[in-house]
């Protein structure tokens, strides 16, 4: 056999015999648990990408709500104020009506109280002429004069009354 590569021996037996041992050894302590590891590992982080999506999509939805929550917020408070400035509004107005009503009623007493005034004072004043007339009169009969000087007098007097005014 000078042309072939390969010789066969007992010690090339035992050596391929040893190498099948070595493999069965090392495919049954350090492969399969190697390819156990790996599989373990790969459905943890499966399982992490799926909480994750799970995550995803409930932080989607959260917000999705607290969205529709902060606009029916948003319309809640913009509602509260158009009651608030109605009110307001209203409040104005019932004040607006209650000022008037009262400045009319104080208005009304004070024109009743100048008119009562008034009256009591053209009576004193008619009380004054009368009692002023009188008095001329008296005089104008203690005086003996003439025509003319009565005239004179009365006219004096009349204008010290007005003066007096």
């Amino acid at each position: 056999m000078a042309g072939s590569f390969v010789n066969f021996n007992g010690t090339s037996i035992l050596q391929l015999m040893s190498f099948f041992i070595l493999m069965y050894f090392l495919i049954k302590f350090l492969y399969r648990p190697f390819l156990n590891i790996i599989d373990k590992r790969t459905e943890e982080i499966k399982g992490e990408y799926e909480k994750a999506d799970k995550a995803h999509k409930e932080a989607e939805e959260l917000r999705k709500k607290a969205k529709i929550e902060l606009e029916k917020l948003n319309e809640r408070i913009n509602q509260m104020y158009e009651e608030a400035k109605s009110r307001v509004s209203e409040y104005e107005k019932k004040e607006k009506a209650r000022v008037q009503f009262e400045v009319e009623a104080i208005m009304k007493r004070a024109r009743n109280e100048i008119e009562e005034e008034r009256t009591r004072a053209e009576e004193t004043l008619r009380a004054n002429v009368i009692t002023l007339a009188v008095a001329l009169a008296s005089r104008i009969i203690q005086k003996d004069i003439d025509e003319k000087s009565k005239r004179e007098f009365l006219m004096d007097q009349l204008s010290k009354v007005r003066d007096g005014r």
